[in-house]
């Protein structure tokens, strides 16, 4: 047995494991399956201003459940089995455990419908198909505020629908992977200098970061080694606008999954990061060529004062327009009330996933009557 099989398998028996013991101590209102041999993601309904979105939400449900262990079948072949005939939430469940046992050998079916355009209501129906005559059904309407909250949303859903305790920090859903890990703590560092180590060409600054302004300084560690960014803020800036220190730019794939880190220390201000993604425009109505922000994810610490705390987050950069993608972005550091002194350290960005394709995987040649299931 060569040592790539062997680690499948045991990657497998683990997760078998692990699936089973969620399913276990799952909420009662989950659906509870105990196994996911099978699930069928069926086409989404929607009523949206933006073509395409229930396809995009099916693709999102699909991929998660891809990740975390579920058997599931693509969407070509869903297609090509369904044919002509419609399905949607108001089917009845009789009906649809009848079609994901029969034409699927699926033990879960999922179909829902999407609607809005900020904020945004996925309502999703799993149907589970081992009692044909009174199957099992799990309901649940899921509310999206906007666009950058629905991949976070549906991966719940996911949890919620194969009967798995949900992780605790909602972020963590889209943490919990392990080739996410590795890329965390392999992948490059797509901040320059972001130790703030390097002098910038007029020595009085960190390079590759914005100059200076005032309150602001670059100073010895005063807690260790190296250098750190210092603001000490006045009342007037603390009470009004605060103070923002930006990152050069750094090009960003849309769609990809990134993670932030840094760590600060706050002897009084409030710390906050914005993690803004720019899309590039060319010159119209008398407005030269430039970069716009189409994107941000706000960042919000909650360490104690007078220590160095550090705080990660993940997020997705997208916009709700496909022509104003986002793909430079900045690390804004911010802090506002009360006046004081803060300090900044070790700011960290990288890439953890690649987009999804924009095509589906090659499809699958179905029987007559059956999709064949993709590999795990």
């Amino acid at each position: 047995m060569s040592i790539q099989r062997y680690i499948r398998l045991r990657l497998a028996a683990i997760l078998a494991v692990a699936m089973a013991s969620a399913a276990a101590h799952a909420a009662p209102s989950a659906g509870k399956p105990g196994r996911a041999e099978g699930v069928a993601f069926l086409p989404l309904t929607f009523t949206s201003d933006e073509k395409g979105l229930g396809q995009k939400v099916q693709q999102m449900l699909r991929f998660k459940a891809k990740r975390i262990g579920a058997t599931v079948y693509d969407a070509p072949s869903i297609k090509e089995v369904l044919g002509s005939r419609k399905v949607s939430s108001d089917t009845p469940p009789v009906e649809l455990a009848a079609l994901g046992r029969r034409r699927f050998d699926a033990d879960i079916v999922v179909t829902g419908h999407v609607a809005g355009t900020e904020p945004y209501e996925v309502r999703l129906l799993a149907v589970y198909t081992g009692n044909l005559q009174q199957p099992r059904v799990f309901k649940k309407r899921y509310a999206c505020a906007n666009h950058h909250l629905i991949p976070v949303e549906m991966a719940g859903a996911v949890f919620d629908i194969l009967g798995m305790e949900r992780p605790k920090d909602p972020l963590r859903m889209l943490r919990a992977d392990p080739e996410i890990d590795r890329r965390w703590r392999e992948g490059p560092n797509m901040v320059k200098n972001p130790g703030f180590e390097q002098p910038g060409p007029s020595g009085n600054g960190p390079a590759h970061w914005q100059a200076l302004e005032g309150q602001m300084a670059w100073v010895t560690n005063p807690d260790g080694p190296g250098k750190v960014l210092k603001y000490d803020m006045n009342k007037a800036t603390a009470g009004s606008y605060g103070l923002d220190f930006y990152s050069d730019w750094i090009p960003i794939e849309a769609g990809a999954i990134y993670r932030f880190s840094c760590r600060y220390k706050t002897l009084a201000p409030t710390p906050k990061i914005f993690l803004k993604g720019y899309h590039p425009f060319e010159a119209a109505g008398g407005y030269p060529a430039q970069r716009r922000e189409t994107y941000r994810r706000q960042v919000h610490p909650s360490g104690g004062k007078g220590q160095w705390n550090s705080v990660t987050a993940d997020f997705i950069p997208q916009s709700t327009r496909p022509a104003q993608t986002p793909t430079f972005m900045k690390v804004d550091l911010y802090a506002y009330w009360p006046a004081g002194v803060i300090f900044w350290d070790d700011i960290v960005l990288k890439k953890v996933r690649d987009a999804p394709p924009k095509a589906e995987e090659k499809p699958g040649r179905p029987p007559a009557a059956k999709a064949p299931k993709e590999s795990r």
